[in-house]
């Protein structure tokens, strides 16, 4: 009996001691990001091209990142709203302003890119089509990077039907508050569905608001100055229990977005052209309280508002047809912004196809349809 027990503590004892490995690393931490380079750009057919060149850093001296698709409020500013990303000094350190970037198209006409100092990414005058074989090389240090990928044929989405309906089920869900008591309910078919494609279903909810600064005239005195900032509101958020949407490898939910929920999805899960589903999404509400009252005070007058185009609250539902590539991407940053918080979670390799680099070139076209809310 003893010899039964030290042989199961002796067996425990080798396996807790033979899971863990520390492996010391001789480098400075300098050295892990030396002469790596990233690259992050989709070619996008009917939209100018632009590429984000970037140095590789460490994740623990990297800034915290924000998943795209669950913000709950973008902010885009009027044409006479100017940022001013020049003093941002993590973008000074990441962005890399002196690559010779350029992009190959078909294998014949090559488009020169050159930085925006603005922006922090290259642009060039190419406007990628559908079926564009598209080719990125940018050279840093002597060391040439390669992407490229082939712009997909437009997919179809049709909006069947469409109801708005009063009460809003997810109010408050996920850690989030839609503010708003209504939805739009939309039944949506997918058509033309052929062979093996790759597709993300973004179903957007936008409005309008005002905020408002102020601050003391020149002479110091009591009087205020008040500026008007419209902007337009975005919620990428929606919600199906269509089992197209589901993943089970998305265990929790996450900046909004349910457990099990994908908006990325394969043509194996539509089975073909056709496809009928119903999608729920939150009205973004119109917030022009602070703005009707200093217009009533005489604080403020529209002339302030010239330059700004009023957008009713509606739904955009984009079908976007997506490179295989950049599905794995997709679905790999997915499962990573779930391990962020973990230190026990496996590691997840964020899917690239970059050559002498990271990152990832992806390629999309969208079919787009806009429905208004009537109330």
């Amino acid at each position: 009996m003893k010899n039964r027990i030290f042989t199961i503590l002796l067996a425990l004892v080798v396996a807790c001691t033979s899971c863990e490995h520390v492996i010391d690393y001789e480098g400075t931490p300098e050295d892990l990001a030396k002469g790596s380079t990233v690259i992050n750009a989709v070619a996008i057919a009917g939209t100018p091209f632009i590429v984000y060149l970037t140095h590789a850093e460490r994740a623990d001296q990297s800034q915290g990142r924000r998943y795209v698709d669950f913000d709950t409020a973008m902010y885009h500013y009027n044409e006479t709203y100017t940022g001013d990303y020049s003093s941002n000094e993590y973008l000074q350190r990441t962005h890399i302003p002196s690559a010779q970037v350029e992009v190959q198209v078909n294998g014949q006409t090559t488009y020169p890119m050159t930085f925006d100092g603005k922006n922090y990414n290259y642009k060039t005058s190419y406007t990628p089509q559908e079926g564009d074989h598209v080719v990125v090389n940018a050279t840093v240090d002597g060391v040439t990077l390669t992407a490229e990928t082939t712009v997909p044929a437009k997919p179809q989405i049709e909006v069947i039907s469409h109801e708005e309906l009063d009460g809003n089920p997810y109010k408050y869900i996920n850690g989030l508050a839609f503010e708003t008591d209504s939805i739009m309910r939309l039944t949506l078919c997918i058509n033309n569905v052929g062979g093996e494609g790759y597709y993300r279903l973004r179903v957007r909810s936008v409005g309008v608001g005002y905020f408002h600064s102020g601050f003391l005239d020149q002479n110091g005195t009591s009087t205020t100055v008040w500026t008007i900032h419209p902007y337009y509101r975005a919620q990428d958020v929606f919600f199906s229990d269509d089992e197209m949407f589901m993943d089970s490898r998305l265990t929790s939910g996450f900046g909004g977005w349910s457990a099990f929920f994908s908006n990325v999805f394969s043509s194996e899960q539509i089975q073909g052209g056709g496809y009928t589903f119903v999608v729920d999404s939150p009205k973004v509400p119109y917030t022009p309280s602070v703005y009707d009252w200093m217009k009533e005070e005489g604080i403020i007058d529209d002339s302030q508002l010239k330059n700004f185009t009023y957008i009713p609250p509606q739904i955009q539902v984009d079908l976007e047809a997506i490179t295989e590539d950049y599905y794995r991407f997709l679905k790999s940053a997915e499962l990573y912004r779930l391990t962020t918080s973990d230190i026990n979670s496996e590691t997840i390799y964020t899917h690239g196809n970059a050559v002498n680099g990271w990152g990832i070139l992806g390629a999309m076209s969208y079919d787009r349809h806009i429905i208004y809310f009537e109330n």
